[in-house]
């Protein structure tokens, strides 16, 4: 121990929890409030679904205030500081934790929620191209044949209304 560890405070210092995924986790499944389809706000809109909005409190105070630190500061130092300074504003790592974990769980089950939904319509979607192909299909066919129909009815017509034609001018010049 040397002369300036005699000033200096020693606080214990926890080392970091590593981000376990959803998958490796034993928690029941997250109820949560899903949003509208929009991509452009999809994270905003889950926290504020979801009572999320408070970022006071929250895993993001972690990043705040790693950020006001300066670059070249070692990650451990940075990450003592970070948790003394929480620890003054009556954070404590535990909470900051698992909001992490309950804004991943909650962003995550909200995702596959959402895509459920929307593979489901898209399936529905493909379902109905699929009906409106035969359709079109069936359509074309009848097009075709009232085509035949048109074609038959013109060659049937044009060959009566010539017969008549030359009827009439062979009658026609008897008459004159």
């Amino acid at each position: 121990m040397g002369f300036k560890d005699l000033f200096i405070e020693h606080q214990p210092v926890e080392e970091p929890r590593k981000f376990v995924p959803q998958e490796e986790q034993e928690q029941e499944p997250m109820s949560v409030e899903v949003p509208d389809n929009n991509t452009v706000s999809f994270v905003e809109d889950v926290y504020e679904k979801n009572g999320m909005t408070d970022l006071s409190r929250s895993i993001f105070k972690v990043e705040e205030l790693a950020s006001t630190l300066p670059a070249e500061m070692p990650d451990k130092t940075k990450r003592q500081t970070v948790m003394s300074i929480m620890s003054t504003f009556g954070l404590s790592l535990e909470s900051v934790v698992e909001d992490g974990y309950n804004r991943v769980q909650c962003l995550e089950n909200s995702r596959d929620i959402l895509v459920d939904v929307l593979d489901s319509e898209i399936q529905e979607n493909e379902n109905s191209i699929e009906s409106l192909k035969l359709q079109i299909a069936e359509l074309q066919k009848e097009n075709s044949m009232k085509q035949s129909q048109i074609s038959s009815i013109k060659d049937v017509s044009t060959k009566e209304t010539d017969r008549i034609k030359l009827l009439i001018d062979f009658i026609g010049e008897g008459a004159q």
